[in-house]
């Protein structure tokens, strides 16, 4: 006797309604103890579902003008910020026959921009040690942050490994190394990042667009010796970036580039883990949509403001 199983299912149609999810400020800036200006983007959240842009100059948030932002240190110091100007003269590294060379003249700004939500700071340094308050008025709304400067350790060397095993599936690649003294008598936390650019490394934030799409590498440091000795950069793209063979190491290692490591506070530390959780899940049964990033924007905002020690190293060919 045969048993036939039949399997039935139905559908209904849904009109999932997303304008009627009520948009929220997005509030994103770092203080570091780079050269400045530093920079605060204010944007609205949006209802668009897609892909994260493959430039990140050409994202859909809905830049928000108009906002008073103030950046205020435990030292007396009180900056309001203007609106990100559209040229901004600084200094343009590069290297050539062995020497480096730098020219001074006023960059065009591409992935800082006012139309893009962003202000900058006109006279405040960070430092580290100390701490920053964030306030923004935008409207009737109002909006507050502190963020504390952790003190990082001094990068020692950085160098390339080429032809490294650099990917989950035996792919080759190059893969930067960093060597630094961890203190032992005291919790840390890091953020490393490798730019394969030098053009303007001694700066907190880079004016152009160079197209890098990593996502930010944090570590806690429970898991490092009291000297780290050839730490590799791992290279974390989004699942949804569909050039993600960059993540490989698929760089020019016989050009300048520079690392930089990054002093975070717990709360940064949690905020960048969970995004990088949120961007590394396609929602499947084996990969939840994780917990959203908590910041720190007290008022009812997304996004975090934080401030961070950068040690960096030059890497020549």
């Amino acid at each position: 006797m045969g048993v036939i199983v039949l399997f039935t299912a139905c559908t209904k149609d849904y009109d999932i309604k997303l304008g009627n999810t009520q948009p929220l400020y997005v509030i994103e800036g770092r203080i570091s103890d780079l050269q400045g200006p530093y920079f605060v983007r204010i944007t609205r959240s949006t209802n668009l579902f897609g892909y994260p842009p493959t430039n990140i100059s050409r994202d859909s948030a809905d830049a928000v003008q108009g906002a008073q932002v103030i950046i205020t240190d435990d030292m007396g110091t009180a900056d309001t910020l203007i609106p990100a100007v559209d040229y901004l003269p600084r200094w343009y590294y590069s290297y050539y026959n062995g020497q480096l060379d730098s020219t001074f003249y006023p960059y065009q700004g591409v992935s800082i921009s006012y139309k893009r939500g962003y202000y900058q700071t006109t006279k405040i340094k960070g430092i580290p040690g100390h701490t920053y308050q964030l306030h923004v008025q935008i409207g009737d709304s109002s909006f507050q942050a502190s963020a504390y400067m952790p003190q990082v350790p001094a990068l020692d060397s950085v160098t390339i490994q080429r032809n490294a095993v650099v990917g989950p599936s035996g792919q080759v690649g190059n893969l930067p190394l960093v060597w630094f003294k961890e203190p032992q008598d005291e919790k840390n936390y890091y953020m490393l990042q490798f730019f394969p650019r030098i053009d303007e490394y001694p700066y907190d934030a880079f004016w152009i667009d160079y197209g890098y799409h990593t996502l930010p590498y944090v570590l806690d440091d429970q898991i490092l010796p009291p000297y780290v000795k050839g730490l590799s950069i791992e290279f974390i793209v989004s699942d949804n970036y569909p050039y993600n063979d960059w993540g490989y190491g698929n760089f020019y290692s016989d050009r300048p580039s520079h690392v930089r490591l990054c002093s975070l506070t717990k709360e940064a530390y949690s905020y960048f883990s969970e995004l990088r959780k949120q961007l590394q899940t396609d929602g499947n049964a084996y990969k939840p949509v994780p917990a959203s990033a908590a910041g720190n924007i007290s008022g009812g905002a997304l996004g975090l403001f934080w401030a961070s020690d950068i040690s960096y190293k030059l890497i020549l060919p």
